[in-house]
């Protein structure tokens, strides 16, 4: 066990290189390798808190990683007819996020949506 959690502490000051920790973006390897070995550690009976130290990570990411996630959703979505954008040529895609892709035709706008995706 102690050699996991010295794997993981130096896999993740590889990872930071004197980085600030919120700059660090960490594999899903390590965040699972992380998860597991803290579960075991909290199922031992130490403190998230105390885990990270030894992980060499900060508690807030470490909770985070160790709190249940829900399963992904996807939001219906509701079609409706305009008018103003039916007079203009081609399709127009608006994202909900406020992206907005207009002047192609239906075929170069899927051959965009299918390189995205």
């Amino acid at each position: 066990m102690e050699s996991a959690v010295r794997r993981l502490r130096s896999q993740v000051r590889r990872l930071a290189k004197g980085r600030p920790s919120r700059s660090v973006r960490d594999p899903i390897a390590v965040r699972e390798a992380a998860v597991a070995l803290g579960r075991s550690r909290l199922h031992q009976g130490h403190s998230v808190h105390r885990i990270a130290r030894e992980f060499g990570i900060s508690e807030p990411t470490l909770a985070g990683w160790l709190r249940p996630r829900a399963p992904g959703r996807l939001r219906p979505v509701v079609v409706s007819p305009d008018l103003e954008l039916a007079r203009r040529p081609g399709v127009v895609l608006i994202a909900g996020h406020g992206v907005r892709v207009e002047g192609l035709d239906a075929d170069t706008l899927i051959a965009v949506l299918r390189a995205l995706v």
